[in-house]
């Protein structure tokens, strides 16, 4: 008998989470079935569950989540004992079905063809127990001190560390960084850029936020935290001494932020943008050409970057605990739902 695992499946879109019971296959070959220890809720999985995507589930009921930790409860005859039952686990969220030329250099995330737990084909981290389909997605996690909220590290700590690591070769110690859009990425994102031994200039609208940044990232005294509806990029240019910024990480990705902080970039600057809002954005050309400005976009992160993530969170390199606020099973719509609304500080998680 298949196992029956309890989960918050999306059975149309916008309508509320169901709890149900859904059948979790024996794991053969190289699969392995998790007991989820934690699911972050992600707004992509806010994108999804309002049918914004463009990307169809293969099947209704669905369970959401492709941000999710957990321990090995069953495997199949070809996962090797480094996966035994029992090891503590992160997963990587983007599962590669062809080894082509992209996963063969070490960019899984650009695979041709995937499935994205959650979204393609399989159920995700919203369950008690999930499915999956090769260990070779999985990433072991031991000395991790909380492997539940450890979870947001699959999606929110790898996409703003491989966004922040698009750096590295056009920044010094010392230069100004700005990062827009201090959610749970933003406030991983931040960290990462310290980490460089960048100059932090930490953008958002809320208060509250700043605060939290505030109190989360290593700041260094001439760091800076400005609030979007209270200054403009003058102020950026005031605290640069009339430069602009090296790099701008820009997590949020609407027209509005990559219109506004593409200018405020300083010659031979990069612009890394990582949000997806839809929008349809006027890039001001003559500027970007005068100024040798760079413009890049970052998908998730590599299996590589992954590693180093859970590397400095063992470390205690980033704090990733005090961005979590745990939630159950059963409020899992209304965790969309604030998120939705933008009434979110950090990461909500599902703790199992």
């Amino acid at each position: 008998m298949p196992l029956k695992s309890r989960a918050a499946v999306m059975k149309g879109y916008g309508e509320p989470l169901s709890i149900e019971y859904i059948d979790i296959p024996d794991p053969t070959g190289e699969a392995v079935v998790l007991k989820t220890a934690g699911a972050g809720v992600c707004h992509t999985d806010v994108h999804e569950w309002k049918g914004e995507l463009g990307i169809l589930p293969d099947r209704f009921p669905m369970a959401l989540g492709h941000e999710f930790s957990g321990v090995v409860y069953a495997r199949g005859e070809k996962v090797p004992e480094e996966f035994k039952e029992g090891t503590p686990v992160l997963v990587y969220p983007y599962w590669w079905e062809v080894e082509d030329e992209f996963v063969l250099t070490g960019k899984q995330q650009l695979a041709r063809v995937k499935s994205v737990p959650g979204s393609i084909k399989y159920h995700g981290g919203y369950s008690e127990y999930v499915y999956v389909p090769s260990y070779k997605y999985l990433l072991p996690a031991h000395g991790i001190e909380d492997l539940t909220a450890a979870s947001i590290l699959t999606c929110a700590g790898l996409t703003s560390y491989s966004a922040v690591m698009k750096l590295k070769h056009h920044i010094s110690p010392g230069d100004p960084v700005a990062v827009v859009g201090l959610g749970g990425l933003g406030l991983l994102g931040a960290q990462y850029v310290k980490l460089l031994g960048a100059r932090a200039i930490l953008i958002d609208v809320r208060d509250e936020v700043l605060e939290l940044a505030a109190k989360i990232v290593k700041l260094d005294s001439d760091d800076v935290l400005l609030n979007a509806t209270k200054v403009g990029v003058d102020e950026i240019y005031r605290v640069t001494n009339g430069k602009g910024v090296k790099a701008v990480v820009d997590f949020v990705g609407s027209s509005k932020t990559i219109e506004t902080y593409l200018i405020a970039l300083d010659n031979d600057g990069i612009y890394v943008n990582v949000g997806v809002n839809g929008d349809v954005v006027q890039i001001p050309v003559r500027i970007a050409v005068i100024r040798g400005i760079t413009l890049t976009f970052n998908l998730i992160g590599s299996m590589k970057d992954l590693y180093d993530v859970a590397y400095l969170a063992k470390a205690g390199k980033i704090k990733y605990r005090e961005l979590v606020t745990k939630i159950k099973l059963e409020d899992a719509t209304k965790a969309l739902e604030k998120l939705d609304r933008r009434e979110v500080i950090g990461r909500q998680v599902i703790a199992f």
